[in-house]
């Protein structure tokens, strides 16, 4: 059994593989305190409910430097080992065409670590978490670059903590494009907008791939060209845009298995 840590901005989410994730803890990041014998008696007293084997290895990826040292502890401390820490450095299975591959965060390296070995053809993986990031891999597996923008939450925050009069909301489905009072004007604008902002840059992305990076099609163009989603806002945002292939919740965590393999 193996330890998946992906510990984002808004959750850590820790998977639990064997033949499969079979279950995933869910951790408020802002809100936690523990300290490296608190992560350990967690992980343990979980496995133990659940009546999992004692796990083999570990893996972790992290955008939250405080958190990554505390994680790899009460790994240590709980198991007797130390977990792979995901970097660009390690065995992936890409090549990164990037300037500078040691700032790439290490969920997206995960997110086309998994995409890669999952899907075929040229790829743009969207994550729609805290940020809302786009990664684009070639069919030979090089990774090519992507964006950065706000998230779905950020955006919502931001507009209900800089205007005098507009509530934060509770983020949903909208009912109808043209809202008929502010919550339902909000939602409309948070929901569509992002989806038609994510769908802008993955088209600017493929013109520019195809053209500019070299990224030439292999045949049918639009079998050639896939887009994947995954994040926690994907089930929002995904059903109002065009042309993603599939929404895959645990991208990151397959990954992650993924990258412990050609590693340990």
């Amino acid at each position: 059994m193996l330890l998946l840590f992906d510990i984002g901005n808004t959750n850590i989410k820790i998977g639990f593989y064997d033949n499969g994730i079979r279950d995933v803890l869910r951790l408020d990041t802002v809100h936690e305190n523990r300290d490296t014998d608190g992560y350990a008696s967690l992980i343990k007293d979980y496995i133990l409910q659940h009546r999992m084997e004692r796990p083999e290895g570990a893996v972790i990826s992290s955008v939250v430097p405080r958190l990554t040292p505390l994680l790899t502890g009460a790994v240590n401390k709980g198991f007797g080992f130390n977990p792979v820490n995901v970097s660009y450095d390690i065995k992936t299975g890409l090549k990164f065409c990037v300037k500078n591959p040691e700032g790439l965060g290490a969920d997206r390296i995960a997110n086309a670590v998994a995409a890669r070995k999952l899907y075929k053809g040229h790829l743009v993986v969207i994550d729609f978490g805290s940020a809302t990031t786009f990664c684009v891999i070639s069919s030979k597996g090089e990774y090519m670059g992507g964006s950065i923008m706000p998230g779905l939450g950020i955006s919502a925050d931001i507009l209900a903590g800089n205007t005098a009069k507009l509530p934060k909301m509770e983020l949903k489905a909208p009912e109808k494009v043209l809202g008929d009072d502010t919550e339902s004007s909000i939602i409309s604008g948070l929901i569509l907008g992002h989806a038609g902002a994510a769908e802008r840059i993955v088209r600017e992305i493929w013109a520019e791939a195809l053209s500019v990076r070299g990224m030439r099609p292999l045949g049918n163009s639009t079998a050639d060209k896939k887009v994947i989603a995954t994040g926690g806002f994907a089930d929002l945002v995904v059903p109002y845009m065009k042309g993603v292939k599939e929404i895959n919740p645990l991208l990151t965590l397959e990954g992650l298995k993924i990258i412990y393999e050609l590693n340990v």
